[in-house]
């Protein structure tokens, strides 16, 4: 598995603010950056999948799978929480 998995329905956007045009990424591109920090370790990111997965019990088996290069593990994890 790449360092950064980057979910392909992630996207950078261009929002309206009251200080002008802003770019931002979506939730899935967010979720594709926390997902790839809690693999390799970062204390905040896991704390945050945690906090964001409905399933916790499904967390440590879709880390271990994701750690071992299986891209559909990593897509689920993502999913269970980009849309939330």
């Amino acid at each position: 598995m790449e360092p950064h998995f980057v979910h392909p329905l992630s996207t950078l956007e261009t929002v309206d603010t009251e200080v002008g045009k802003k770019e931002v990424i979506n939730s899935w591109a967010f979720a594709s950056m926390i997902w790839s920090s809690a693999l390799a370790g970062n204390e905040n990111a896991l704390m945050m999948v945690n906090e964001l997965f409905a399933d916790k019990s499904q967390i440590p088996a879709l880390i271990l799978r994701s750690k071992q290069g299986d891209e559909a593990a990593v897509r689920e994890a993502i999913k269970s929480f980009a849309s939330i």
